[in-house]
């Protein structure tokens, strides 16, 4: 067995003990809603030949170390929380959205008293650059900074070396928005992921795709990235159990502006419609080249195209496309609607999915600490034991794995510039 297939195979049995429970469809806010059948078993893998031997995610290794009688012995004048996340490139406005979510909690919280009348601070370090200046950062977080907990990254590479640290340094990671599936896959308990994951996204549109609209003939089309090969990876195996492989899986790259060569393909397929695992300014473009050639397939995308930065695109050729929103701005809760509210008031714009996950993600990790005090083994058990916890997301609650299976996913219909929920997918 090459390293290769040993590793696809090692990730495809464990993962998938997920599955849709329920499906609610919006008709206006507040919704009237009806559940409908879902996908079931066949979603899992290797499911026609058997239990697997093992499990790897049923018991999770937990942490069984020493620590949690260890107090603090100099007098603390802050209680420093590290923050990780790009100032630069691509995801430049996903870390300065991270980055206000986090402060506006770190505000409040002091504004409440902060910890018994110690203020938070945040502590910021940047992820730019290769891997290893991430990993330098985050060691700075860890033992020079001497933060108590650690909230990061928008993405999953940075993210799979931040945990790396946090395992060794002992120290909790809370990832916001990171949605790569496997960064809880490997039996590591300092990290809790907050954002639905690929695999839970996949999920979802593919019980929409296949099961509510009744496509069969499917294009997949993914940035040449990390995120968009696991993305793509996750619904292709999805349609492929399902019965519909799919008829194309195309690649782009970033910055890419002519797609004329996947419309070519993807016009001789005569698919239904194109699933789309990448960036909103690539995503904005295809869709109106797209539709320029008068093609009418149905358009559907993960998570990270629920941006403003799609939306700017300001065209019509965007209406009709369905992606999964991470963060429902249109919640009728006040929690939600104070944050909105708030954040407008402070930064002159609406919260996009970075900012509302890293407000939560923060409040999770202050509301950790005074639980628990200043003991970082303790405001780890805190997190993953932490229940009730009533996010502007929604309720978020982590799996012994670090799995968030608590916030629904939904997916939203873009129409007239605006993301109108449609339908909402509970594990």
């Amino acid at each position: 067995m090459t390293k290769r297939l040993k590793k696809s195979f090692f990730a495809k049995t464990i993962i998938l003990t997920i599955g849709i429970t329920s499906i609610v469809f919006f008709s206006g806010l507040p919704a009237s809603s009806q559940t409908v059948d879902t996908l079931g078993r066949d979603v899992v893998p290797y499911h026609k030949y058997g239990k697997p031997y093992r499990d790897f995610l049923a018991n999770p290794a937990g942490f069984h170390g020493p620590g949690r009688n260890k107090e603090v012995v100099a007098e603390v004048t802050e209680v420093r929380i590290g923050v990780f996340g790009p100032t630069k490139g691509t995801l430049a406005e996903a870390g300065a959205s991270l980055r206000k979510g986090a402060q506006m909690a770190i505000d409040q919280a002091n504004a409440e008293g902060g910890y018994q009348g110690i203020p938070f601070r945040l502590v910021f370090r940047p992820d730019d650059g290769p891997w290893g200046t991430a990993a330098r950062q985050m060691v700075k977080l860890a033992y020079e900074d001497k933060v108590w907990a650690v909230l990061g990254s928008v993405d999953g590479p940075n993210t799979h070396i931040a945990e790396q640290i946090a395992t060794k340094a002992w120290v909790p990671l809370v990832a916001p928005t990171a949605s790569d599936p496997t960064l809880t896959q490997i039996n590591i308990p300092w990290i809790f992921c907050c954002m639905p994951n690929d695999q839970q996204q996949a999920l979802a549109l593919a019980e929409y795709v296949f099961r509510t609209k009744g496509y069969t003939k499917i294009a997949g089309l993914a940035i040449n990235d990390d995120y968009g090969r696991l993305g793509m990876a996750e619904f292709a195996g999805l349609a492929r159990r399902l019965g519909h492989p799919l008829y194309l899986e195309l690649k782009y790259e970033h910055n890419q502006v002519d797609f004329s060569k996947h419309l070519d393909l993807i016009k001789r397929s005569d698919v239904e419609a194109i699933v789309i695992w990448g960036t909103p300014r690539e995503a904005s473009l295809f869709i109106h080249q797209l539709r320029s050639r008068g093609m009418t397939q149905a358009v559907l995308g993960g998570g990270a195209l629920a941006t403003p930065e799609l939306l700017q695109a300001g065209s019509s050729d965007l209406n009709g496309t369905i992606v999964v929103l991470p963060y429902n701005p249109f919640r009728d809760d006040q929690i939600t609607q104070n944050f909105r509210k708030n954040f407008r008031a402070r930064y002159g714009c609406e919260p996009d999915f970075f900012a509302a996950y890293s407000y939560d993600g923060m409040r999770i990790i202050i509301r950790a600490i005074r639980v628990a005090g200043l003991n970082r083994v303790r405001i780890r058990d805190a997190i993953a034991t932490m229940t009730g916890f009533e996010g502007v997301v929604g309720k978020i609650e982590f799996t012994k794995n670090g799995i968030n299976l608590t916030t629904p996913v939904t997916l939203a219909l873009i129409h007239n510039g605006n993301f109108s929920p449609i339908c909402q997918f509970s594990p």
